[in-house]
């Protein structure tokens, strides 16, 4: 059986997906792991991580409707443009138009047009590939289409096929390298995980959105753990989060730019240069993470 850690933020930047990639690549050194890309709209575990050597799988999503509108059969009667609470459709030239990109699917103009000239069709939400990177590590990705929608759907498709992976491969744990902010994506991300990371640096709008997460992180009584990365930026702030986050700490990662070496080289600092400070405390994390997080 595996355990599930969910690596997460609430804001873009933090430093999450450079925390799951590492933590992906002293499991699979140390024990066995399958990682997953839940961040649909922009994912990059896998180039974290080397970037692809071999392609396993990969298939195609197609559960996003919309709508569309047979002209020749509209009377022009505006109902559909006035039901709309999406602002999907707008009149050009006295013709009620679909925004393709604001459109959920919601059915509410189809039912509104009295000669039913409103149709809703599927079209592709997005893919799900798995590839085994260049550090060895298996990985899931979700990546959303472009203009789509329905990420929550890809995203928990995403881990069912990280899930089967890591029953097939034996694999002893899963990280999910969740998407930055609250949204559909990342509750789709937290439910049913055992463990959730939450990366924060020492920045108001850090915390801001750390504290909105962990509201949702509690309902659903997951325990929550607490990563401080680039906490020398501001030592001060750092003791803030701490203090007003009110969760276990795991530790604090300095901001170094021997980390932006190994992003540009597409590999995890704990390859790339095992023996700087930011490694050092990397593994000591991660030990205690396997030893009492993950256990």
């Amino acid at each position: 059986m595996f355990m599930e850690v969910v690596i997460a933020s609430g804001k873009g930047g933090t430093g999450k997906t450079f925390i799951s990639s590492n933590l992906s690549y002293y499991l699979h050194k140390n024990s066995s792991v399958v990682s997953v890309d839940t961040d649909a709209e922009a994912p990059d575990l896998l180039l974290s991580l080397g970037g692809s050597v071999r392609n396993l799988s990969k298939y195609t999503i197609s559960e996003s409707r919309k709508a569309r509108i047979n002209s020749s059969k509209c009377i022009k009667c505006y109902k559909c443009y006035e039901v709309c609470r999406f602002q999907a459709i707008v009149v050009r030239n006295g013709n009620p138009t679909i925004v393709e990109e604001y459109c959920e699917g919601c059915s509410a103009c189809s039912i509104v047009c009295p000669t039913k000239c409103i149709e809703l069709y599927v079209r592709t939400t997005g893919t799900i590939s798995v590839d085994l990177s260049r550090t060895g590590v298996p990985v899931v990705t979700a990546d959303l289409e472009v203009g789509g929608r329905n990420t929550g759907r890809l995203v928990f498709l995403a881990r069912e096929e990280a899930r089967k992976l890591a029953c097939n491969r034996k694999a002893k744990h899963i990280v999910v390298d969740a998407a930055p902010g609250l949204g559909c994506p990342v509750i789709s991300s937290i439910t049913g995980a055992d463990t959730v990371i939450l990366v924060v640096e020492p920045t108001p709008p850090s915390l801001s959105g750390a504290k909105r997460l962990l509201k949702i992180v509690e309902n659903f009584n997951i325990k929550p753990y607490l990563i401080v990365n680039k906490y020398n930026l501001s030592p001060k702030y750092t003791e803030k989060v701490v203090r007003e986050l009110q969760i276990e700490l795991l530790g604090r990662i300095p901001y170094d730019y021997t980390v932006v070496e190994s992003y540009t080289n597409m590999r995890p600092i704990l390859d790339y240069n095992p023996d700087c400070e930011v490694s050092k405390r990397l593994t000591s994390i991660f030990n205690y993470i396997v030893e009492c997080v993950l256990k």
